[in-house]
């Protein structure tokens, strides 16, 4: 993992010129997206180039493009005449990207196990964190927080596995499953099973991870169909 103080001196010390901003289109489609994962755009609203544009406070066309871009990822889709819509989840979405996600995040909890075994703490602290802001989000009744903090979550097993080529794969799936964490009901439960997770990896027990985290992905799923079309 990168050392956040060693980045730090780099920048200041040996002059390097700061990162690029990313372009105009990837700013527009992250704000894009954004908006749909916390229902600022609800499912089936139609999106206005010039509207959103103005927004952003951006010209059209990086706009344009971005719209462009989540209808080719399938979040938006096109209207018969003109213009684009926040594409509907059918409860098939929801079907294929668990039947993705449980066996690679199952195998990122069993590999977050085994680094922490090989003795990464900082890691740790980032899923210890994690966990702390679900509960502080929970306390305040702040929704959107608490979906955020469980996304970060599982993003931070992902960086802790290790696995690069692991972590560009979920990485395609971030933003679908914010839109289902944000979608769906948020129950307790959840926190615990989070918890559960936390401390098998902390004993860097691979195998009980995995297993647990089976039982949470099996479980997210439930929750999450019966949330977005009353069935499990």
């Amino acid at each position: 993992m990168t050392d956040g103080r060693r980045t730090g001196s780099t920048a200041a010390g040996d002059g390097a010129p700061p990162p690029a901003p990313a372009p105009l289109s990837t700013r527009a489609r992250e704000a894009v997206l954004q908006r749909i994962v916390d229902r600022r755009y609800a499912q089936g609203a139609r999106l206005v180039e010039r509207e959103v544009a103005e927004e952003l406070g951006m010209s059209r066309v990086p706009v344009r493009e971005a719209l462009r871009a989540l209808v080719t990822e399938g979040l938006l889709e096109l209207l018969p005449h003109s213009g684009v819509r926040v594409r509907r989840l059918e409860r098939t979405d929801v079907e294929h990207l668990y039947e993705v996600w449980e066996p690679l995040t199952i195998q990122a909890s069993r590999l977050a196990a085994r680094a922490r075994a090989a003795g990464d703490t900082e890691g740790l602290a980032t899923l210890e964190a994690a966990l702390h802001q679900a509960e502080s989000a929970a306390a305040a009744d702040e929704a959107t927080r608490e979906v955020a903090a469980h996304t970060a979550f599982h993003e931070s097993m992902v960086a802790m596995s290790g696995n690069p080529l692991l972590a560009r794969t979920m990485e395609q799936l971030s933003w679908q499953l914010r839109l289902v964490f944000g979608l769906r009901e948020e129950p307790a439960h959840m926190r615990a099973q989070h918890a559960e997770m936390y401390r098998h990896i902390a004993a860097g027990d691979a195998e009980a991870a995995a297993a647990s985290t089976l039982l949470h992905v099996r479980d997210s799923r439930a929750v999450a169909l019966r949330s977005l079309f009353g069935e499990g």
